[in-house]
């Protein structure tokens, strides 16, 4: 299937959203934190995970994702493949930012099951975005004739 570059850029950027989403009403949740202050915090905490989402893995994700769409090879598989690649580069940066060292080996990244699950999910999310999105364009496109 051919996706255009509006529809890729679109699902990319909702992509995350659904799990900071969760993440945040977990965190509250678990903490008991419902005054408008914790909440507004963890709110800009979890936009600013989102903000660090967009300026260091769209770029590159979308790049890929325009090479998969080009040989009509992006399709569930390779987005879960993608994913899981791009976030282990994302995953180091974040390592690296909180300890001040990088990871003697990268593959220590993926020892705790939560990061696997979350490039799976984050890939899942924009593998469906995609295909909504797409049906979406193309309803429009029918309606339009």
């Amino acid at each position: 299937m051919k996706y255009s570059r509006k529809t890729i850029a679109n699902a990319l950027l909702l992509a995350p959203l659904p799990l900071i989403l969760l993440s945040a009403l977990s965190i509250m949740i678990v903490n008991s934190e419902y005054r408008l202050d914790s909440v507004f915090v963890i709110f800009v905490g979890h936009a600013l995970v989102y903000l660090a989402y967009c300026v260091l893995t769209v770029p590159f994700t979308f790049l890929i994702s325009i090479g998969l769409n080009h040989y009509s090879a992006l399709n569930f598989f390779t987005i879960c493949i993608s994913s899981l690649v791009i976030s282990t580069a994302f995953f180091i940066l974040v390592i690296w930012g909180h300890t001040g060292q990088v990871l003697g080996h990268w593959e220590e990244v993926f020892n705790h099951g939560f990061t696997i699950i979350t490039a799976l999910i984050s890939g899942f999310f924009y593998w469906l975005f995609l295909t909504v999105l797409r049906n979406r364009s193309t309803e429009n496109n029918e309606q339009k004739v």
